[in-house]
């Protein structure tokens, strides 16, 4: 998943930060797992 280059510009930032966003809108299992904590439950309903 992704490179290992660290993020050295906002440019870069912005641009690692869209990729990663667009990798957890294509998982939905994964999002979904985010919301299975007690805690945080509620909001997944």
């Amino acid at each position: 998943m992704g490179n290992c280059v660290p993020v050295r510009t906002k440019a870069r930032l912005r641009d690692a930060a869209n990729e990663h966003m667009t990798m957890l809108e294509k998982s939905l299992e994964r999002v979904m797992s985010f919301f299975q904590d007690q805690r945080v439950k509620y909001a997944a309903g």
